[in-house]
């Protein structure tokens, strides 16, 4: 969880990692935190944003629409047939909650989880699932969007280029480092070179 004034860092997930995990959570019938996790994923969302999200924002859309957060810019995200579905499949799964309510929100208390909660909870997942990553946490799922991203279009500038634009970065540096293009990845670049 995040100290007030201090910087925090999140690992990102493989493609395939990613999946395990949702499915491990979906199997367990875990299906707020699977949704968390998939929309956050899928759309490259921050916590706060996946946070303010209501059913009738989400569900049977060709499109989401959001006031960001932290930036106060509006993105439009396109939902594709296979988020649309999974999103529905998820809501008949919890029983059909009222469309005005939060997606992710504590039924007992009747409020929206906050990011420490959130956060607190993907740590006991990480132990009781065994994931392979250091820092887990909420935006681990906005970054494994952007390696996917980086990674299925060959790694290539125009990738960054996008991803600038999604995550609005103020540089394509800030990006790289965003996605974890580490000094070892530019390092092996060096290594292709054969006389």
């Amino acid at each position: 969880m995040a100290q007030k004034g201090k910087l925090t860092t999140a690992d990102y997930l493989t493609v395939d990692q990613f999946n395990q995990f949702a499915t491990a959570l979906h199997d367990d019938g875990q299906y707020t935190w699977e949704l968390f996790c998939r929309m956050a994923f899928c759309c490259g969302l921050r916590a706060s944003d996946v946070l303010q999200l209501n059913w009738e924002s989400i569900l049977d859309k060709n499109e989401l629409t959001i006031v960001e957060i932290k930036t106060g810019k509006i993105r439009e995200i396109n939902m594709n047939g296979s988020v649309r579905n999974k999103i529905k499949d998820l809501y008949l799964l919890m029983g059909s909650p009222n469309p005005h309510q939060p997606i992710i929100y504590n039924p007992k208390t009747r409020k929206r989880y906050t990011i420490q909660t959130v956060n607190e909870k993907l740590k006991q997942f990480r132990v009781k699932y065994r994931l392979n990553i250091k820092n887990f946490s909420t935006h681990t799922f906005r970054k494994t969007f952007g390696r996917m991203v980086y990674e299925s279009s060959g790694r290539s500038a125009e990738a960054l280029v996008l991803l600038n634009s999604i995550f609005k970065h103020s540089s394509i540096q800030t990006t790289k480092t965003y996605i974890g293009i580490t000094q070892e990845e530019i390092q092996s670049v060096y290594n292709l070179v054969h006389f």
